[in-house]
C-alpha cells in the first residue's frame, strides 16, 4: 500500500512539470511558408531523430550533412544537399514547391514533406514525412550499413544551424529556439563545446 501511495506521488509531481497542451501547441504549429527566406542560404545538420531503423542507420553514419536552399521562383525551392556518409560523399539537388505551411519535393524515387517548426535566427527545427521506393541514393548510402526495404516510409526531426557545430551556434540559442518547462526554465545550464 505505501508503495502504491508513493508511485501516485511522484506520478503526480512528474505530471506537474510537463507542459500541458497549451504550453506544446506553439512549439509544434509550423510556421508560415510564405516568406520562404528564413530558410535560404546554408544549414548544417546538427541533431536529429528519425523513426525507422534504415534512417537512424543513416544518421548514426552520416559524417557531415549540410543544405543549400536558394529559390527559384515564387514558391519553388532548390535544395543542394551534400552527405558524408561511411566515408562516401553524396550530392542530391531538387526542386521543392511550398505551399503556406508545408514544403513538398521528389527526387530519386524520394517524397518528401516538412514542415519548419518555431525556430531562431541561428536554428531551423524541421519535422520531416517522406517515403521511400527502391531509391538509388538511399542503396547507395546504405552500402556496408544494413539492408534497405523496397518501401518504407519515416518520420524524422531535424535541427539545422546556420554554423556547422554547437559552439559557434552559442549557449542562448536554444532558449530562443524554444520554451523550456517551467522547472527547467529556473536552471541554468551553459552549453559545453
Amino acid at each position: 500500500m505505501c508503495l502504491r501511495g508513493l508511485l501516485l506521488v511522484a506520478g503526480l509531481v512528474l505530471s506537474s512539470w510537463a507542459l500541458t497542451p497549451e504550453e506544446c501547441e506553439p512549439l509544434v504549429t509550423p510556421v508560415s511558408l510564405a516568406d520562404s527566406s528564413m530558410i535560404h542560404g546554408v544549414t548544417y545538420f546538427l541533431a536529429g531523430y528519425a523513426k525507422t531503423n534504415v534512417s537512424q542507420a543513416l544518421l548514426r553514419n552520416c559524417d557531415s550533412f549540410w543544405i543549400n536552399v536558394t529559390e527559384s521562383g515564387p514558391q519553388n525551392l532548390v535544395f543542394a544537399q551534400f552527405n558524408k556518409v561511411n566515408g562516401s560523399c553524396t550530392h542530391s539537388l531538387f526542386n521543392v514547391t511550398v505551399d503556406v505551411h508545408t514544403a513538398t519535393g521528389f527526387f530519386a524515387n524520394i517524397t518528401q514533406s516538412f514542415h519548419i517548426l518555431p525556430s531562431s535566427d541561428h536554428l531551423i527545427v524541421v519535422a520531416i514525412n517522406n517515403t521511400i521506393r527502391n531509391s538509388p541514393i538511399v542503396n547507395r548510402r546504405m552500402k556496408n550499413i544494413g539492408e534497405v526495404p523496397e518501401e518504407f516510409i519515416n518520420s524524422s526531426l531535424f535541427m539545422l544551424g546556420r554554423n556547422a557545430t554547437l559552439s559557434e551556434v552559442g549557449p542562448g540559442t536554444f532558449g530562443e529556439a524554444g520554451e523550456l518547462p517551467r522547472v527547467l526554465r529556473r536552471t541554468t545550464v551553459p552549453l559545453q563545446p
